[in-house]
């Protein structure tokens, strides 16, 4: 040892213990040598190596086993799941078959009842005419063509009050007590019936041989059960005899005294925002009939459209050149915003999730020199009854229209398509319209407002990207006007109406290629043309401000209008379409329509001059 540890006792033992004999007697060693100790170090190395690995992470080589297992307990409960899942469809489906013939079932029992009533109402009203010789009052005042309410209509906008003992006999009630009870302009008239006619497909030979007994059974029911009061929905059955829709409801909202120019479902089919020609704007249930909301402006109201997920929102256009945002629930406006000055008219407007794009149009429109059809000007300063009196069409000959005329010739009405921030309420940009800056009648989003479609009043259709904020295709669909525009459910292609009475489809994957070209009705692209108001009644815009048509889900299924009825068509691969459900109860044109589609219910909406809304639930067969 070094003389640095010779004096050093506690390390000289230590030293030494390699020459040492018996160092388990040796009085320094010794206690290393007890199983005391060893099962202390045994136990302090452990935890020592404990909490080494538990503060180091474990390699991902380590934890490879780990996650196999729990991979293979999460694919276990997945099948078990998936498992649960078509069980439960399988109930539901069950179930939903169930509740449809249920439905079917309540549907005729119901006809049977008012089949039933009709036939004690008639066979009471021959006792009574073999009894005094003379048809009662009652009858006869059924007998008489109903007044429309149009027409009825005072020059101040109010209809008379009915009492229930005048309008009892003119429809059929599912309330006992609706006759007890004195009937509003603001109630609601129930037609519940269910009327069947077989269409015409066929051969009548081959027809009957199908059909049989069915169609005369049908037949017989249809004319039975018919409504005094004119409302009906009639579906056609096809060769088979079978209906794609069968009616169950219809009523109607009677709140508005002017002509319906938009009708919308919410984006949960909750409410229904509808705009008549006065301006006046309100919001009501579908289901009861009784109006939530109300809101009139002293300018024109041109257009609205709901706030994506959102219930209680609605975006109003005006004819004074503002936008404003409306709340149902609290009856107010939120904001309004104005936009370009030069261009003051609200054509239409589309919402999205988070931008709203807004049409404009200038108020004073280029003279042609040629001749064609003129209207007159509309001043947004004017009080609003005036204002839709000065939007009706006036069918005019000769070279130039006189003081206060505006001409749609070869020059179009110059305006501009904008897009607005809907939280900040600031414009974002202005799309290009080429060649020249045109008014934009119609508008409609993608599902994800990234494409923006319009139709304009030079008949062309622009479909634009609005990041990208350019014009990605435009083609010319119609010789004049294009009054709606729409994407089908897959978005490849697009459908247009326009004023030269044209139904066609469009295919955006070619730029603009004509798919086909539906043949409706002859009055679906402009049902109020030609119409004129009887004496001291309200008057509508020539161009459509509201739907035309709307499709069902798949597409598979369009709903039009048409004069005094709405007609739903069923879409195949050629260019004729059939007519599946014929839907009247207006007395006058029916301008805008909606359509709302569930699994086993779909309910239309039709807005019409009479200043009415028809409800309809169909039941899908």
């Amino acid at each position: 040892m070094s003389d640095s540890l010779h004096d050093r006792k506690e390390w000289k033992d230590w030293f030494a213990l390699p020459f040492t004999k018996n160092p388990d007697q040796h009085p320094t060693f010794r206690l290393y040598y007890s199983k005391e100790w060893l099962d202390t170090f045994q136990i302090t190395l452990h935890n020592f190596f404990s909490t080494l690995f538990t503060s180091i992470p474990l390699p991902a080589l380590l934890s490879f086993e780990a996650e196999h297992q729990k991979m293979q307990a999460l694919s276990t409960e997945n099948h078990h799941l998936h498992n649960q899942l078509a069980e439960t469809r399988r109930a539901f489906t069950e179930l939903e078959l169930t509740n449809q013939k249920l439905e079917a079932r309540l549907a005729q029992q119901a006809a049977a009842q008012a089949s039933n009533v009709s036939s004690k109402r008639r066979h009471s009203a021959g006792k009574a005419d073999k009894l005094q010789g003379k048809v009662p009052a009652g009858v006869a005042s059924r007998k008489k063509p109903s007044t429309p309410a149009y027409a009825a209509a005072a020059p101040g906008g109010k209809r008379p009050v009915q009492t229930a003992k005048e309008t009892a006999p003119e429809r059929t009630s599912v309330t006992p007590t609706a006759e007890s009870q004195p009937l509003s302009r603001s109630s609601t008239k129930d037609s519940f019936e269910v009327s069947f006619t077989p269409a015409p497909v066929g051969p009548p030979a081959n027809r009957s041989e199908v059909q049989g007994g069915k169609a005369e059974t049908l037949k017989q029911a249809n004319t039975e059960l018919r409504a005094q009061d004119g409302g009906s929905v009639v579906p056609h059955a096809d060769a088979d005899g079978n209906c794609p829709f069968l009616p169950v409801r219809q009523v109607s909202y009677l709140d508005h005294s002017a002509p319906i120019t938009h009708c919308k479902f919410s984006p949960n089919a909750t409410q229904v925002a509808s705009v008549d020609t006065d301006g006046r704007m309100m919001v009501w249930d579908p289901n009861k009939c009784s109006t939530t909301a109300t809101t009139e402006l002293t300018s024109s109201l041109l257009s609205l459209d709901w706030v994506p997920q959102s219930e209680n929102l609605v975006l109003l256009g005006t004819g004074g050149g503002s936008v404003k945002l409306f709340e149902t629930s609290s009856s107010q406006y939120l904001w309004e915003v104005t936009s370009d000055i030069s261009y003051p008219r609200i054509l239409s407007v589309a919402c999205g999730p988070s931008i709203f794009a807004v049409s404009a149009s200038d108020t004073v429109i280029p003279h042609s020199t040629s001749s064609h059809r003129t209207l007159t000007l509309t001043s947004p300063s004017l009080p609003s009854h005036r204002a839709a009196a000065e939007m009706t069409a006036m069918e005019v000959k000769g070279s130039s229209g006189g003081p206060g005329t505006v001409r749609r010739g070869d020059l179009p009405i110059p305006g501009g398509v904008y897009v607005w921030d809907l939280k900040s309420q600031k414009m974002k940009c202005s799309l290009p319209l080429s060649p020249l800056p045109v008014a934009v009648n119609c508008m409609s989003f993608n599902h994800n407002s990234n494409l923006l479609l319009t139709g304009a009043v030079d008949g062309m259709i622009r479909l634009f990207d609005v990041f990208q904020q350019e014009c990605l295709c435009a083609w010319r669909a119609h010789s004049g006007e294009v009054f709606n525009v729409q994407f089908s459910s897959d978005e490849t292609s697009v459908y247009s109406m326009g004023s030269d009475s044209a139904f066609c489809q469009w295919s955006i994957i070619q730029s603009g290629a004509k798919v086909t070209q539906f043949w409706v009705d002859e009055s679906a692209c402009n049902p109020a043309r030609g119409w004129s108001p009887q004496p001291g009644g309200h008057c509508f815009p020539t161009t459509p401000r509201g739907n035309l048509f709307a499709f069902e889900s798949e597409d598979r299924y369009v709903l039009t209008c048409s004069h005094q009825k709405a007609i739903i068509y069923a879409v195949g691969q050629e260019s004729n379409l059939r007519s599946v459900v014929t839907i009247s109860g207006h007395s006058g044109p029916v301008t805008c329509v909606d359509w709302l589609h569930g699994r086993s219910y779909s309910t239309c909406l039709t807005g019409s001059t009479d200043c009415a809304i028809n409800v309809i639930n169909l039941l899908k067969n």
